[in-house]
């Protein structure tokens, strides 16, 4: 098997390098079996390409071309890696979509069944990130991610004896970041495939493992909460590498609440995501929650986190709407540049402020045209100040939530040289966000109103995906406009640095022209933009019926 699959399956296995000699035998049985096998991966991509040449939509530009270069470099190796097929379905196009449970425009959300992972959906995860403090007060950061991808549409995975565990691929994002040292520790990203019988999921107890990574309701009865999560890895950036390690246990101390509208966010005629969170996450009392860094243990005594389920279709890549008048709305504009800065933030009143006690933020400002001076910049000069609309959620005391908007302005910048594995993923050196202002509209405490964000570290908070994709994820202390700290946090943001070369080796294919062109998206003809206009003219009454019914937007 390709070197990074049997470092992934080590990694997953608490090993640093693959040892087939420590591998359990019956773990060792899937991890050699046939389903597991580069020759059975790369038939099961031979009959996606079939699947999509076979259900091609219409006002859908054809890839004809794009499909024809997959399947001639898939058939010349005979062999596919896991990962090599899981950053592949980025070149696929809006047909990609077809087999998928689409998004409900009225979904329910039944607790404990609801944390589990969505595996019939094309993309989720589970994602816990927050701050944490030792008995001398030093502050942590840490970020714990499960990142599913289901490979095949359900359907088509059953047709090849594929249940939906066995159809996942699952990435495990582990990151410490120690504002002592200067430095954000970030394992190397795993990336396993389900067929290696190494992804388990259950229902009760609460159950989601990668390897001997786990999420693990602590309750009798399913629930998710109270959790103990555990995982290790190794940041491989560092000289020499660097392992750490996680062991927490949170109770959700005050509920769920709904993201966007009634839980979509959004939902659009089959496509969007559905989306919940559990705002504050407390250590369990009674229970040892520690992190370990190069072998030292560090016991947590204070802090908090937040938690994010969120699953999806049609967002990885760029999916087809269900109906057709709302295929060819979208060929009479530019598609979105993709990307988002994300915020969640965790209020606390203090000395010098008066005010609720514990209130936290959700905000979200997606990337736009607008602002594409910004973007993947690696120059030799920071861009300038950046402000951009924002929308999101007030949670108050009691968890109840209130929509609120204002504005986001990047006041620093930093260029970002680092790598968790240089190897797999080569240094970006690309100008990132490294610090916030944040103006709330709506009428708040004053101190909720005007607030700055200012990063744990200067810079290396940011990781790849299995894919070669790049983002910044880490740590940031809340101040008021007097400089005072009132509260901690976590900012993201992803789709800041071009990673084109990473993507295509990540998919196995020689890096060149043709090659590079998969990720560009491809642009409806004139013909094809005329067509579409004179259909929407044809079908206006459909199309704002069904504009009219999604929700989040």
């Amino acid at each position: 098997m390709n070197p990074l699959t049997l470092q992934s399956i080590a990694q997953a296995l608490w090993m640093k390098e693959y040892d087939r000699a420590k591998i359990p035998p019956h773990i060792l049985e899937r991890i050699e079996s046939e389903k597991n096998s580069e020759g059975a991966y790369a038939e099961r991509f031979i009959g996606r390409l079939d699947q999509l040449e076979a259900n091609q939509l219409s006002f859908v530009p054809a890839r004809a071309e794009r499909y024809a270069l997959l399947r001639r470099h898939c058939l010349e190796k005979a062999a596919l890696s896991p990962r090599e097929f899981y950053a592949s379905c980025l070149f696929l196009g809006p047909e990609s979509i077809t087999g998928y449970e689409p998004i409900p425009l009225d979904p329910t959300f039944k607790f404990p069944e609801i944390d589990l992972p969505q595996l019939k959906k094309q993309l989720g995860w589970h994602f816990f990130v927050g701050n944490f403090t030792d008995d001398a007060g030093k502050h942590y950061s840490v970020e714990l991610m499960f990142w599913q991808y289901s490979l095949l549409p359900p359907p088509l995975a059953a047709d090849f004896g594929l249940s939906d565990i066995e159809n996942q691929s699952l990435e495990l994002h582990l990151a410490i970041c120690d504002p002592q040292t200067g430095l954000q520790y970030r394992a190397n990203t795993v990336v396993v495939a389900g067929t290696t019988g190494l992804v388990e999921v259950k229902s009760n107890p609460f159950t989601y493992r990668l390897g001997h990574n786990s999420i693990e309701g602590l309750s009798a009865n399913g629930d998710l909460f109270p959790v103990r999560l555990r995982a290790r890895g190794w940041d491989m950036g560092k000289s020499p590498d660097v392992e750490i390690e996680i062991d927490l246990s949170l109770d959700n101390s005050k509920g769920y609440f709904l993201q966007g509208e009634g839980g979509c966010s959004p939902s659009v005629d089959g496509l969007g995501t559905l989306y919940y969170s559990a705002s504050l996450l407390k250590l369990l009392p009674g229970a040892e929650s520690s992190i370990t860094i190069s072998g030292k243990r560090i016991a947590l005594t204070g802090g908090s986190m937040w938690y994010d389920h969120q699953w999806t279709t049609g967002f990885m890549p760029v999916g087809a709407p269900q109906h057709a008048v709302m295929r060819a709305a979208n060929n009479l504009s530019k598609a979105a540049p993709g990307g988002w800065d994300w915020f969640e933030l965790q209020f606390r009143a203090t000395q010098a402020i008066v005010g609720p006690g514990e209130v936290q933020m959700t905000f979200s400002a997606l990337h736009s045209w607008a602002n594409e001076a910004f973007y993947w910049q690696t120059g030799p000069t920071p861009p300038g100040q950046m402000t951009v609309p924002l929308n999101g959620k007030f949670i108050d005391e009691r968890n109840l939530t209130t929509n609120i908007s204002g504005t986001m302005t990047v006041t620093n910048w930093v260029k970002n040289d680092t790598s968790p594995n240089p190897a797999v993923y080569p240094p970006t050196n690309t100008w990132y966000p490294a610090g916030y202002r944040f103006t709330i509209d709506q009428e708040l405490a004053p101190w909720l109103k005007e607030f700055t964000l200012t990063p744990l570290i200067a810079s290396g908070q940011t990781g790849f995906f299995g894919t070669g994709l790049q983002y910044t994820e880490g740590g940031v202390v809340i101040r008021d406009v007097e400089g005072n700290e009132i509260g901690r946090g976590f900012a993201e943001g992803t789709n800041w640095a071009r990673t084109t070369d990473t993507v295509v080796t990540a998919a196995g294919l020689p890096v060149n022209e043709q090659t590079r062109a998969l990720l560009t998206p491809v642009v409806p003809s004139e013909l094809l933009v005329i067509e579409s206009g004179l259909y929407c003219e044809l079908e206006q009454a459909e199309l704002k019926k069904i504009l009219a019914a999604a929700k989040g937007l």
